[in-house]
């Protein structure tokens, strides 16, 4: 594997530990790590031990997984080196995961009493959504895949035809990818509730709300580009030795696009104390509907897709609503089912 690559995926590496050890800082006031606290819990010195106890196996992983990526992709070879790679990634980022599911468990002691109610209140007025930027920009992966497989049909007689089942496997990816960015972006504008009916709290949701979706977009444009780099040079479309090359950029865009947003969190929260005010966005009932603080199920609330307490930007399905499983069904059959009909 070339250098530059593994000089590309330790950076990878760093940020997304980065990103992931004060990403916390993007929690709403009065929810840490998927509990219901007073807002200043996280300034205490037991919010700052639970804190240590989050990162701490975040640090650690990250430090075998750079460890691994030069004493041990380097001796492997053809297809065993990718796909190190894209283990390290993985256990990187189940490392945080877990690592949010047992900080959770920790908080639970210095919860807020719990709500009374297990239903959150929302405005239920009809307001007119449309969608950030419109409809070519969140129709633009979807464009780029189809005719990234145009361009690849209309050469297929030039290809030996496993490159070609190859780069429409790749396509497959990226196709699969952007559909399930593309669906939760949707949803995130359309589908969520307005929790307040007006005033600043209101401005603040449709703020996020924005973000949220144009977050969900970049990521979905990344990994289409990123694809689209590795598959041209695997199609002949480019040279081989591009591949690297093109794939620099998809990889490089998101990390400092992380880091200066870390940076920025950091900064805000030396800079300017908590507040109740915003408050507001948070929700009212109890820390038991949230299983490890990162899976919503509350049977009582006949919601679909909810604000997640993981952050400001995202939203969960609810489990507890038998829609979800459907949803969950048919994201898990749709691979299956293009795979049939596409190949």
């Amino acid at each position: 594997m070339p250098l530059f690559v593994l000089v590309m995926m330790n950076i990878g590496i760093v940020a997304g530990a980065v990103i992931q050890c004060f990403g916390h800082m993007s929690f709403r006031p009065g929810v840490f790590f998927g509990v219901a606290v007073d807002p200043e819990f996280r300034r205490t010195q037991d919010g700052q031990r639970i804190l240590w106890l989050y990162r701490r196996p975040i640090i650690v992983m990250a430090a075998l997984c750079i460890a691994a990526l030069w004493l041990v992709v380097p001796r492997l070879k053809g297809a065993a080196a990718p796909l190190a790679c894209s283990g390290l990634i993985f256990i990187e980022v189940s490392a945080a995961i877990v690592s949010m599911a047992a900080t959770n468990r920790h908080v639970r002691a210095f919860a807020k009493p719990p709500s009374p109610t297990r239903t959150r209140t929302a405005s239920l007025l009809p307001r007119e959504r449309t969608l950030p930027g419109g409809w070519l920009p969140f129709a633009g992966p979807m464009l780029i895949v189809g005719a990234a497989w145009l361009f690849f049909f209309t050469r297929r007689e030039l290809m030996p035809p496993e490159t070609y089942r190859g780069a429409l496997a790749l396509l497959l990816a990226s196709f699969m990818a952007s559909v399930f960015s593309m669906a939760v972006a949707w949803l995130v504008v359309f589908r969520t509730r307005q929790i307040n009916p007006e005033g600043p709290g209101a401005s603040e949701e449709s703020a996020d709300r924005r973000k949220a979706y144009w977050f969900r977009m970049f990521g979905a444009y990344i990994w289409t580009v990123f694809l689209m780099a590795v598959g041209l040079p695997l199609g002949g479309i480019t040279p081989p030795d591009w591949a690297p090359r093109l794939a620099v950029i998809p990889i490089a865009v998101p990390v400092l696009f992380g880091t200066i947003v870390a940076a920025y969190l950091v900064k805000r929260s030396r800079r300017a104390p908590f507040t109740s005010g915003a408050a507001a966005m948070g929700d009212t009932f109890p820390d038991e509907c949230w299983k490890l603080g990162l899976i919503y199920y509350n049977p009582d609330d006949p919601a679909l897709v909810v604000e997640s307490r993981a952050g400001r930007f995202g939203c969960d399905l609810n489990f507890g609503n038998k829609w979800s499983w459907v949803v969950c069904a048919v994201i898990l059959a749709t691979p299956i089912a293009i795979r049939l009909l596409w190949f």
